[in-house]
C-alpha cells in the first residue's frame, strides 16, 4: 500500500489483515550451514492491540537463483508475499513477543516448471474486494492515497497493473474511491463500509487465533 505521503510498507493481505513489514535489509546466507537466505524483519498487525510477528523469511536457493539480486529492488515483493500468504494460510501468529517465526519464500510459491510465483489467483469479485480493503486501511491508517498499480499488489494478486486499474475503475464507478493517475483516495461511501471491512479482519485473525490454540493444546 505504497502512498505518495507514506513511507511505511503497509499491505492488506488477500483475507483483509492490514501490516506494516520493517525488513532488515540484507538478505544473507544462513548461518547454521543450511542451503538458504534469511532476512530478518517484523510485520506488525494495524489493530491497534500491538501484536506483531517478527519474522525469518528463508528464501530457497532455488527462488534466488531465480531473481536478479537479494537486494530490496528484486526481493521486495515476493518477500512481504511470503509473509502475507503466510498469514492467509494461517501459517504465523500475531503475538507480543520477539521469538522469531519462520517464513517459507520457496518452491511453494514459485513454480519451477513456469519460474513464476503464484500467491494468490482471485476471482473478480474477490480482486475488487481486496482493493476496496486496501484503499479504506490506506484511508484508516492515515494514508491520504494509495498506489493502485503497485508491482508488489500485481505479484501478490498474479494480475497485470492494468487489470488492476480495470478493477478499481469498477469500484470509483460505484463511488467508493476517487483515482488520480496512479492513485485512489477512499470515498465517504467506502468509509461507512468499516463495520464489514473490520469485521473480515476480526474475522481472519479469529481464524489464526484458533489454529494455534489448537495446535497448543
Amino acid at each position: 500500500m505504497n502512498t505518495m505521503s507514506e513511507p511505511k510498507l503497509t499491505y492488506v493481505t488477500i483475507k483483509g489483515i492490514p501490516l506494516t513489514f520493517t525488513l532488515d535489509w540484507p538478505y544473507h546466507r544462513s548461518s547454521g550451514g543450511a542451503d538458504y537466505y534469511v532476512l530478518h524483519g517484523n510485520a506488525e498487525l494495524e489493530d491497534g492491540s500491538g501484536r506483531h510477528a517478527a519474522l525469518s523469511i528463508h528464501m530457497s536457493q532455488t527462488v534466488r537463483e531465480a531473481l536478479p539480486s537479494v537486494d530490496p529492488k528484486d526481493a521486495l515483493a515476493p518477500s512481504i508475499n511470503a509473509v502475507r500468504k503466510a498469514a492467509d494460510a494461517k501459517d504465523i501468529e500475531f503475538i507480543k513477543s520477539t521469538k522469531r517465526q519462520p517464513m517459507a519464500l520457496s518452491s511453494r510459491v514459485f513454480s519451477l516448471v513456469t519460474r513464476e510465483f503464484t500467491f494468490h489467483n482471485p476471482s473478480d469479485e474477490e480482486l475488487v474486494e481486496f482493493l476496496k480493503r486496501k484503499v479504506y486501511w490506506a484511508k484508516k491508517l492515515g494514508a491520504e492515497t494509495t498506489q493502485i498499480g503497485d508491482p508488489v499488489e500485481a505479484l501478490y494478486l498474479k494480475r497485470s497493473t492494468a487489470q488492476l486499474f480495470a478493477a478499481a475503475k469498477l469500484i470509483e464507478k460505484q463511488g467508493l474511491i476517487k483515482l488520480e493517475g496512479e492513485y485512489a483516495t477512499a470515498t465517504d461511501a467506502l468509509t461507512k463500509e468499516s463495520a464489514a471491512i473490520e469485521g473480515a479482519m476480526q474475522a481472519a485473525l479469529a481464524e489464526i487465533e484458533a489454529r494455534h490454540e489448537f495446535e497448543k493444546a
